[in-house]
């Protein structure tokens, strides 16, 4: 539909009436072209601030054809990534720094098991390749971490690509699953599954709580039902980062009346930890690591 009052669409910003940063865009009257009330328009601080308020009354213009898209059909790697980039442990950042924490044989045992590899495209970096339940291979996330604090390297920008594009496959059709999906191929239903936002979360809880199986979403947003559909008989318990319980927790509102049984755990809220902070945060605070 076309709607009388819409967002501004262009790079203009003001002032938010909520967390006073010039993040706020305001509501346009498309038949007179001027704004709406200061006070009516959404904040782009989307998990800062929030603040989002609509016109109480929109009135349609005119109604649009819907085309509808036709879904794209997925691109899987060959299994042969997995032979030749999950090796070359002792040039990755990341399993240098969980040596810090845990002995060889641990770490080696939980990169083979979520399939985790290393990639020259930067120096250490690391390959989380996710597997599908039916064992396809759809995509492989690349970061580089900061080997003596385990930290993502995010200057002088984040390094974070993917393998389609590290091997310049430029048709490949991207098409997520959540990260060590593969392992509840060998969970009964009555396994419970415990979901983070960061792949190396799920990997150094798994090292710590080896008798739950830990996934990663791999970003906030990819905490939605298409994603967690392979979960649906299990008992589900997901770990948000700090400032994110009220999303990810009115998500699980609405999935668990589809059906789903989900736990969200406000763990973090409470915890003296910056925002964004997760598990590896909390336990690394509380000197378990």
């Amino acid at each position: 539909m076309n709607y009388r009052y819409v967002l501004d669409g262009s790079s203009k910003k003001y002032v938010c009436p909520k967390c006073s940063k010039k993040s706020f865009v305001r509501y346009l009257d498309k038949q007179d072209g001027g704004y709406l009330t200061s006070t009516l328009g959404r904040c782009d601080r989307e998990s800062k601030c929030g603040y989002f308020n609509k016109p109480y009354a929109n009135s349609v213009l005119s109604y649009d054809v819907i085309h509808r898209p036709v879904p794209q059909v997925p691109t899987y790697h060959n299994d042969d990534l997995l032979f030749k980039y999950c090796n070359n442990y002792a040039s990755n950042n990341l399993f240098n720094y969980l040596l810090k924490y845990f002995n060889l044989g641990q770490v080696l045992e939980v990169f083979k098991r979520y399939h985790i590899g290393t990639c020259s495209y930067w120096k250490g970096a690391t390959v989380f390749f996710q597997m599908d339940i039916e064992k396809r291979l759809r995509g492989g996330k690349v970061m580089q971490y900061i080997e003596h604090t385990g930290k993502r390297v995010k200057k002088p920008y984040n390094r974070i690509s993917w393998m389609h594009k590290v091997l310049q496959l430029d048709n490949f059709i991207l098409q997520q699953c959540l990260f060590g999906l593969h392992n509840i191929i060998d969970c009964n239903t009555l396994s419970t599954v415990c979901i983070t936002e960061s792949e190396k979360t799920a990997i150094v809880m798994s090292l710590m709580f080896p008798e739950y199986t830990w996934l990663a979403t791999g970003s906030k947003s990819n905490f939605k039902e298409s994603l967690l559909q392979p979960l649906k008989a299990y008992n589900i318990i997901a770990y948000p980062d700090k400032t994110e319980f009220n999303d990810w927790n009115n998500k699980c509102k609405d999935l668990n009346r589809q059906g789903y049984h989900i736990n969200c755990s406000d763990l973090l809220e409470s915890q003296a930890l910056e925002e964004g902070g997760d598990l590896v945060d909390l336990v690394v605070s509380k000197k378990f690591l």
